[in-house]
C-alpha cells in the first residue's frame, strides 16, 4: 500500500514539475496610469486563468522612472518582454533592433490586413514599412477648451466666434485679453504651451505640416526645418510674443493658467482634460484647432498613440506569449475607456452606441482621423530641444533665415549621432 501512495504522490510530484516546467514567464512593465493598473490586473488574471501555461509577472513604474528604465533595459539586451511605450520613442527602440514585429496569429488577428481593419485609427502608428510592430493602448490629440465665462465676459460666442484660423486667432485672443496699465497681459486670450520642448513636435509641427512642409522626412532621416513654411510659423510665434504681446513663455504655462480661470483659451489639453476642467469648475466649451486660411492639409495639432510593444531580445516563446496577452487585453477598449479614460480606436468600439453618444470624444476624435503622427526618429527630445532653440533665438531678435539654416544643419547633426547611437545598441 505504501509503496503504491509513494509512487502516486511521486507521480503528482513529477506531474506539477512538468507543469511548472512547461509554463512560459512572462514579465510586463506599465508606466503608472492609477485608474489604469486595477483593470490590467483584473485582466491579467483572466488571462492567467484562460492560460495556465502562461505566467505574467506585472509591474508598474513611476511615470517619472519609466523611460530612463526602460531604454537602459532594452539597451542592455534585458528589460520586460511586453511594455508599454508612445510614439515618440518608437524611432529610438525601432532603430536599435529592439522591436519584434507584431506576431498577428499570436495577437488573435489572423493577418496583418485583419489587424489594420480592427482599427479605425492609430494603428499605423507603429507601423514601419508596411510591417506592424505593435498593438494600440491609448491614442490621442488635443483640442481647444474655451472658457466660456471669460468669453462671454468679452462679447464673444464661442460656439459662434471661435476662430477657424491662425490668422482669425489673433484678434479674437486680443478680445478676450485683459491688460494692465502697462499694456502687459494679467489675462491672456489663447497662448501657445511654453513649458516643454515636446509642444515642439505637438504644436509648432502640426502648424508647419498644414502649410505643407515638415520639420523632418522622416522616411529620408533628413532635417527640413529651413524652409518657407517653417519660416512663416516661426514668424507668426515670434508676432505672438513681440508684436502682438499675446502671450509667451515668460507667463505661467497655458494648462495651469487655463485651470486657474487666467487663461480664456488653451489647445493642449486631449479628452483626458475633461476631469481636470470639471475638478477646477471651469465651465468650458470644446472645438477644433484652427487651421490656415491657405492650409494645404486639413490636420489638426498632432496626434499621438501609446503601443503594447514586445522586446525583440525575448526567446520566441516569450514573444508569443506577449503577443496573446496584448491581443487579449486589446479586446476591452470599453473598459480601458470608461475606467481609465483612456481611448483605444477598435471599430466596434468607435461604432458602438456608448462611444457615439459620447459628448466630447466626437470632436477629438475628428481631429484624430485628420491629423499625422510626429516624426518617429532616434533622437526625438534632443531635436525638439534644438528646435525649441531655434525659436527662442529668433523670440530674442535673431534672422529668422539665419537662425533656420543653423537650426537645420544643427539638427542633422543631432539625427546623424542619435542613428549611430541606436544602432550600436
Amino acid at each position: 500500500m505504501r509503496s503504491i501512495e509513494r509512487i502516486l504522490t511521486l507521480a503528482v510530484i513529477v506531474a506539477v514539475l512538468g507543469l511548472a516546467a512547461a509554463q512560459t514567464t512572462l514579465t510586463v512593465w506599465m508606466h503608472d496610469h492609477p485608474p489604469r493598473v486595477p483593470v490590467d490586473e483584473e485582466l491579467i488574471a483572466e488571462f492567467m486563468a484562460e492560460n495556465p501555461d502562461i505566467q505574467v509577472n506585472y509591474e508598474v513604474i513611476p511615470v517619472a522612472d519609466f523611460d530612463l528604465r526602460l531604454y537602459t533595459a532594452v539597451a542592455a539586451g534585458r528589460g520586460p518582454d511586453l511594455f508599454n511605450q508612445a510614439t515618440f520613442a518608437l524611432g529610438q527602440f525601432r532603430a536599435a533592433g529592439a522591436l519584434a514585429p507584431l506576431d498577428v496569429e499570436a495577437a488573435g488577428f489572423g493577418s496583418r490586413e485583419d489587424f489594420l481593419a480592427a482599427y479605425s485609427t492609430g494603428a499605423e502608428g507603429a507601423v514601419f514599412d508596411g510591417t506592424p510592430y505593435g498593438i494600440p493602448t491609448e491614442l490621442s490629440i488635443y483640442a481647444c477648451y474655451s472658457n466660456d465665462e471669460l468669453w462671454e465676459a468679452a462679447g464673444l460666442s464661442p460656439a459662434e466666434d471661435f476662430p477657424t484660423t491662425w490668422e482669425e486667432m489673433i484678434d479674437v485672443a486680443e478680445t478676450l485679453t485683459v491688460r494692465d496699465d502697462d499694456g502687459n497681459p494679467v489675462q491672456r486670450g489663447f497662448d501657445f504651451n511654453w513649458t516643454s520642448p515636446i509642444f515642439v513636435w505637438l504644436q509648432f509641427n502640426p502648424m508647419v505640416t498644414q502649410l505643407g512642409g515638415q520639420l523632418i522626412d522622416e522616411d529620408e532621416f533628413e532635417a527640413t526645418i529651413d524652409t518657407p513654411e517653417v519660416a512663416r510659423v516661426m514668424r507668426y510665434w515670434s508676432d505672438w510674443v513681440n508684436e502682438h504681446r499675446l502671450g509667451g513663455p515668460q507667463y505661467t504655462g497655458s494648462r495651469d493658467a487655463f485651470l486657474a480661470g487666467e487663461l480664456a483659451t488653451d489647445c493642449s489639453f486631449g479628452n483626458w482634460g475633461v476631469p481636470q476642467m470639471e475638478d477646477a469648475g471651469v465651465d468650458y466649451s470644446i472645438h477644433p484647432v484652427p487651421r490656415w486660411s491657405d492650409a494645404v492639409n486639413d490636420n489638426g495639432f498632432d496626434k499621438y498613440g501609446y503601443y503594447y510593444l514586445v522586446n525583440a531580445y525575448a526567446d520566441e516563446d516569450v514573444q508569443e506569449a506577449a503577443w496573446k496577452l496584448a491581443g487579449f487585453l486589446a479586446q476591452h477598449p470599453d473598459r480601458y475607456f470608461e475606467e481609465a479614460g483612456l481611448f483605444q480606436p477598435r471599430v466596434e468600439f468607435v461604432e458602438s452606441e456608448a462611444f457615439q453618444q459620447n459628448e466630447i470624444m466626437p470632436v477629438f476624435f475628428e481631429e484624430m482621423e485628420k491629423s499625422f503622427f510626429s516624426p518617429r526618429i532616434p533622437g526625438f527630445n534632443e531635436v525638439a530641444d534644438g528646435i525649441a532653440r531655434a525659436r527662442d533665438r529668433v523670440l530674442g531678435g535673431a534672422p529668422v533665415e539665419e537662425t533656420l539654416e543653423r537650426a537645420d544643419s544643427d539638427v542633422q547633426g543631432t539625427l546623424d549621432r542619435a542613428r549611430r547611437e541606436a544602432e550600436r545598441q
